[in-house]
Formats: C-alpha cells, structure tokens, sequence
C-alpha cells in the first residue's frame, strides 16, 4: 500500500464515521522507508512511563529510582523524565501532565501485541485494565522486555495515519469551539499521537516529540 492509498483509505474511513478531515494534510511515510522502533525498546518505554505515572499518583520516588536502576532501565530514562523524578515536589500541574501519560501506555501496549483492538481515542484507558499486562510492580522487567513483538509496519503506518488526521479533526474543531465529532477526545489523541510519532522515529529523542497536524 503506498502512503497516497493510505491516505485515501483513512479518509474514507472518516467520511464513514462523520468525522472532517484535511485534504491537504500530507501523506505520512512509505511503508518501504519506514522505520519501526524495536519492541524492547517500545517495551522498555512502557515501564518507564508506568513507573514516571506511579509516581506522579505520589509513590515513593527513591524505591522508583532504585528499581529503575535495577533493571538497568535509568539510562532510558528521558533528560525531561529525570528531571520530574529527581524534583523535591511535583507541582500539580505535573502530576496532571503525567497522568495523561497513560494514555501513551495503552497505544504502545498495542504496539507490541498486549492489547488486540486498538479502537478510537473516545474514553480514557483503564488504567488498572493495563496494569494486568504488565510485570506486577518492583518485580523483574527481564522477560516482559525480551518476549515482546511489534506489529508489522502496515499496522502501526495504519494506525499513525489515522491517529495524524483524528488529530487534525479534533484540534481543528476545537479551535473552531465546535463539538468535536465522533466523541473523539482531543487529549487521548494527542497523546496518542506522541507516541506513536515516537515509535515510527518522528524523533529520535522521547522529550523532543512533536504532534504537528
């Protein structure tokens, strides 16, 4: 499938469900010079990201960091990442923008097969659903990292089309001050697309991730 036929079948998929879209948004990568962050490393992401939320819903930071540690996941950990972790105390406006965070979980869960169904960006992840897919906390990483499989590139270049132009839709509408169609949630999918951006190498760097629509 090439990009311009991607395109195409989001759109379609979009009329179908009456939701806008933007002729003029550019196609996303070919499938041919795509490249799809490794599972480990999307894996590994998860944990980190699981552990940054934990402590935003006020865990104990220094058993987080030693864990981390542990499993030689710190040096994963992002510049803006340790930042929040090494502060004395999280603002409000922290814990909040952290907490959004899962929303980055859930997509990446499915990325890696955790999560069969994928869905739109309406209600917020159930967070204690996720939990269940992931090692029980403070114990071993190990096996969860190395056992985990990514999607092939067809499905996650799918998915990062449909997330862009949900995106542009949402965002658009809600500058309009209009009613965002399709109950699409403007938060979801912009953390969506973060992380997606992030495993399909918008960037190399996780802090440096950008959602232009």
């Amino acid at each position: 499938m090439t990009a311009q036929e991607r395109k195409d079948k989001t759109q379609k998929l979009l009329k179908q469900l009456d939701i806008p879209f933007n002729f003029d948004l550019p196609v996303i990568e070919e499938e041919n010079d795509a490249i799809i962050r490794d599972a480990a490393d999307i894996a590994r992401r998860i944990i980190i990201v699981t552990y940054l939320c934990v402590y935003g819903d006020d865990g104990n930071k220094d058993e987080i960091i030693d864990f981390l540690k542990s499993e030689e996941l710190w040096n994963f950990v992002s510049d803006n990442e340790k930042i929040l972790f090494l502060k004395p105390e999280l603002t409000d406006k922290d814990k909040i923008n952290i907490s959004w965070q899962s929303e980055r979980i859930y997509i990446m869960l499915w990325t890696i097969n955790k999560i069969n169904e994928l869905g739109l960006p309406v209600d917020q992840c159930n967070v204690g659903e996720m939990l269940k897919l992931l090692p029980e906390f403070f114990q071993s990483t190990k096996e969860f990292i190395s056992s985990s499989t990514s999607r092939t590139t067809l499905e996650i270049l799918d998915a990062s089309d449909l997330i862009y132009r949900l995106h542009w839709a949402a965002r658009q509408t809600d500058l309009e001050e209009k009613e965002i169609p399709g109950d699409i949630n403007l938060g979801i999918v912009q953390e969506w697309n973060y992380a997606i951006n992030w495993i399909t190498f918008y960037d190399e760097n996780w802090d440096k991730i950008t959602t232009d629509t």
